[in-house]
């Protein structure tokens, strides 16, 4: 590369699932507040050069990352490791607050922090291992500005793993950047990636197409 490369990763506007705490996987749409969120910051990237938006899969990211390819006219394409994390089939189409699903969540991760995948979930090295594919597919991608929407919890993933590298452990990453990392909808993080493909984050979870959040709803993972 002979310039900066600049990632831009959205995460999708406000869903169903953040509305009802259902968890619904891969199948919910954006709420009527996510669909405006999208098209709030569609227009914010029409003062920034995009060239390319590659999106997650879910149904969420891929309606928010249309509607930014859309309003700002570049291509659009889905990738299939940019997506959420995943959780035991058993706590799907359950509310995240149900006992069972909370407690079924717990042990998953206690899983992680002991490196034993006993659960049907995704595990933390899977986890890592799509971090480091869609960072390869990043640096090796022709254009220099590109949007990435994606899901709350797989951007901080991603971006503790471009500040932290190797020193990243699951129980790090669950006792204290999962907890202390806070994602709005349709937050923007931004990378420059120089030549070298030395990643710099600089900007995290910027929302000011958003105006004030005045309820805290906006940052309910998933």
């Amino acid at each position: 590369m002979s310039e900066l490369k600049h990632i831009y990763l959205v995460r999708h506007g406000r869903s169903r699932a953040n509305e009802t705490g259902i968890r619904e996987g891969t199948d919910s749409p954006l709420a009527v507040e996510g669909e405006k969120q999208a098209a709030f910051v569609a227009e914010r990237f029409k003062s920034i050069p995009i060239q390319l938006v590659l999106s997650s899969h879910y149904k969420r990211a891929e309606d928010t990352g249309r509607k930014i390819a859309a309003v700002n006219n570049v291509p659009f394409e889905l990738v299939n490791m940019a997506h959420e994390r995943e959780l035991p089939i058993f706590t799907h189409g359950k509310h995240r607050n149900d006992p069972m699903v909370m407690q079924a969540v717990a042990q998953f991760e206690y899983s992680w922090i002991h490196d034993a995948n006993i659960d049907d979930g995704e595990h933390f090295k899977d986890i890592k291992q799509r971090v480091v594919e869609l960072s390869r597919l990043l640096e090796e991608r022709p254009e220099q500005h590109i949007v990435v929407t994606s899901h709350g919890f797989f951007t901080k993933f991603f971006v503790a793993y471009h500040i932290l590298g190797d020193y990243l452990t699951p129980d790090l990453f669950v006792h204290s950047i999962m907890t202390s990392l806070r994602s709005a909808n349709t937050g923007i993080t931004y990378f420059t990636v120089d030549e070298k493909k030395k990643w710099i984050l600089s900007a995290w979870n910027d929302h000011a197409h958003l105006g004030e959040l005045n309820s805290g709803k906006s940052y309910k993972a998933d």
